[in-house]
């Protein structure tokens, strides 16, 4: 068996991580000034299509920065177009692609079309399912993959594969370095108030590993998204012209840092695998998918009447979200939030945890350790977990009696009557067993009243609840809501829909009408990283320590945010903002820096504040604009000043953020107004509230 220790150390990528400048260039930080100015110094330019190319399938240069690639240059090869790459005379091929990342299992759902005809309406029976998943064995029809993968030695296994191997392994050491990866999705959100559960243990189990929860979700989602590839390419003819567009769900209520973490991931995945000519991803909230397929594509389903208000629960292995819609228009169905959402840890995989930490706590008090054979921890993971998650806890039904118990296999085990054990089993009486439910059912009814809460609150009634996810087909589930809201009317997703691929599914349903969706209300500050000129009249400049500028001698505040896009801003599909800066330049200096871009999701972001003052909380790179003015030197563009210390540039440009719909291209022109010297283009798509175009 290969070295379980044996695990290859990975560097932590962070949509957090600060994107370091190329070996000699200037950096901004240490080379750029900047002049005094205020917001009211950028400039709003009325809409105009944008004459920025995309760069979606051009040449980039690699570099990932949180949300977006930058570009090397302001242009790439003309085949990177979408319409020199499948030709105006050539048919042309489109897929949908929609993902559902799950918290236990995830599903991948499709459509493919023609972009020049497409489908005047979308019916549910249209939407094609990823199946045939590796390893899946007599789970093969099964649209689902388990979120799960292993990293053993320098072999990496994911999916039905994962667990499929620990089962054929030997070994008798697995322990909090070398488990499954589960759950990981749950780590993405970042700090939670939860100090138990599977985020705790896997975080010990990253630690082992030398991993974060980025490294583990892309190697995870790389996988799923080659593996939808080559099913594609088998079954649909899926070739590199077909054009691409890529829907991925987040739960409500995720932070909008999350959400650019996911994007990141998935546009490093689909760009390295050369998944077909991309067009900017779509995000959706995980409720609102499901609504949409469940109540419109589903003909069998119940429907809703315009203004009428009803609550959707997304209830899945790890984390549950309930929120309240208003429905706005019945085709295409579309809702508006109502109140806040509401959501909180407590899926189907915390009783798995419950189950486990009691098993282990009960063999762990009898002589089992001396036993010949694998260790515990493998034990309960290779056979009782798995019959629990598949077999036992879809099926516990307590309506039939609480007496008696489950069996489950625990090999290895002596026959001890007093201690519920049988030969290679543990009886667990089955009251023990809805226990284990009681503390995930509570914390879904909390999530819910607190909708219905907020709801009385404004005035507003609900009479409905429509509940999804893989946790609401248990009939413990179903019988605990019914029980608990007498006054709402639960609601699922018809026979004739499968579930389990409901967000998925409405992920390509939602995508493929994106009409009458949210306005464009931008949740993100974008801005510049610059050096400023001290002036005292600001009271920003007044609590920064200054720095000497050692070519024209001059008192600078290093590392200040000039935010272009403000938050709450309404954005059209076409806008451009513009704001001027200046750089000083030694004679001799070589005339190339790297132009940081910003993000931050802080309230009230003000410009002139350092980016590590209070005013700038949770600000990051976004990307980077790669700059060269040795052709405006060339061009005799260029003033020489005489300074204390010498002769030096003087360099007045302008900088462009050019929003065109999900993209923002950053462009910079010198001299102001003249020739555009340099361009990048980054996706924006998670600055919007899902479900936004």
């Amino acid at each position: 068996m290969a070295n379980l220790r044996g695990l290859a150390s990975r560097k932590r990528r962070r949509a957090s991580t600060i994107v370091e400048s190329d070996a000699g260039v200037p950096d901004t930080d240490e080379d750029q000034s900047g002049e005094d100015h205020s917001s009211e110094d950028i400039q709003m330019l009325d809409a105009s299509p944008s004459r920025s190319r995309s760069l979606w399938s051009g040449s980039t240069n690699g570099d990932t920065t949180a949300a977006g690639t930058s570009a090397s240059s302001p242009r790439g090869p003309e085949s990177s177009s979408t319409s020199s790459t499948c030709g105006s005379h050539q048919p042309r091929t489109k897929f949908i692609i929609g993902l559902d990342y799950g918290t236990t299992f995830s599903s991948v759902s499709y459509v493919k079309f023609d972009p020049d005809n497409p489908p005047v309406t979308l019916r549910g029976e249209q939407i094609q399912s990823i199946t045939d998943w590796p390893d899946a064995g007599g789970r093969w029809r099964n649209p689902e993959v388990p979120s799960e993968s292993w990293y053993l030695g320098d072999e990496f296994h994911w999916g039905y594969g994962a667990r499929n191997t620990l089962q054929e392994s030997d070994d008798d050491n697995l322990d909090c370095r070398n488990r499954i990866i589960q759950y990981a999705k749950l780590l993405l959100p970042g700090d939670q108030k939860d100090t138990r559960g599977p985020r705790q243990e896997l975080k010990r189990t990253l630690h082992r590993a030398k991993k974060d929860e980025v490294d583990v979700t892309r190697d995870y989602l790389c996988e799923v998204l080659k593996y939808t590839k080559e099913f594609l390419e088998d079954r649909e003819g899926f070739n590199a012209k077909c054009e691409v567009e890529l829907v991925f769900c987040v739960p409500a209520g995720w932070p909008h840092k999350a959400i650019r973490t996911m994007q990141e991931i998935l546009l490093s995945i689909a760009r390295g695998i050369e998944l077909g000519n991309l067009a900017p991803p779509y995000v959706l909230n995980e409720p609102e998918a499901a609504a949409a397929y469940i109540l419109e594509a589903g003909s069998r389903t119940e429907k809703l009447a315009v203004g009428e208000v009803f609550i959707v629960c997304d209830a899945g292995g790890g984390t549950v979200d309930a929120i309240a819609y208003k429905v706005d228009q019945e085709r295409p169905f579309r809702v508006q939030e109502v109140v806040a959402p509401t959501g909180s840890n407590c899926g189907s995989s915390y009783v798995n945890q419950a189950l486990k930490e009691k098993v282990i706590k009960r063999i762990k008090s009898t002589p089992y350790s001396s036993v010949p054979g694998p260790s515990l921890e493998h034990t309960i993971e290779n056979s009782l977990m798995t019959r629990f998650e598949y077999d036992i806890k879809p099926r516990f039904e307590p309506s039939i009696g609480l007496d008696g118990t489950t069996v489950l296999p625990v090999s290895g085990l002596q026959r001890n009557q007093r201690l519920g054990f049988g030969s290679g089993t543990i009886h667990i009486p089955r009251r023990e067993i809805a226990d284990l439910f009681k503390p995930s059912l509570q914390g879904i009814s909390k999530i819910i009243s607190q909708q219905t809460g907020a709801m009385k609150a404004k005035g507003l009634n609900v009479e409905k609840v429509l509940l999804t996810g893989g946790f609401s087909k248990a009939p413990i589930f179903r019988a605990h809501i019914a029980a608990e809201f007498k006054g709402l009317k639960p609601m699922y997703a018809p026979k004739n829909l499968d579930a389990a691929v409901a967000v998925s599914h409405g992920a390509v349903f939602r995508a493929m009408n994106k009409s009458d969706g949210p306005k464009r209300i931008v949740q993100s500050n974008f801005g510049f990283l610059q050096i400023e000129e001290r002036n005292l009249r600001l009271a920003a400049h007044r609590v920064a320590t200054p720095t000497d500028g050692d070519i024209d001698g001059k008192m600078y505040i290093k590392n200040v945010l000039d935010w272009v896009i403000k938050k709450e801003l309404v954005l059209s599909k076409q806008q451009k903002f513009r704001t001027r800066n200046w750089q000083v330049f030694k004679i001799d200096d070589e005339l190339a820096f790297n132009q940081k871009i910003w993000v931050s999701d802080f309230d009230n972001a003000r410009d002139h504040y350092q980016a590590h003052t209070k005013f700038n909380k949770g600000a990051e790179v976004f990307g980077m604009l790669q700059i060269d003015f040795t052709p405006v030197r060339e061009e005799g563009l260029l003033e020489v000043k005489s300074g204390p210390r010498g002769q030096y540039y003087e360099i007045h440009y302008e900088l462009a953020m050019e929003v065109d719909g999900r993209n923002l291209t950053v462009k910079v022109f010198c001299p102001p107004g003249g020739q555009c010297r340099a361009e990048t283009q980054l996706c924006i798509a998670a600055a919007f509230i899902p479900g936004t175009d």
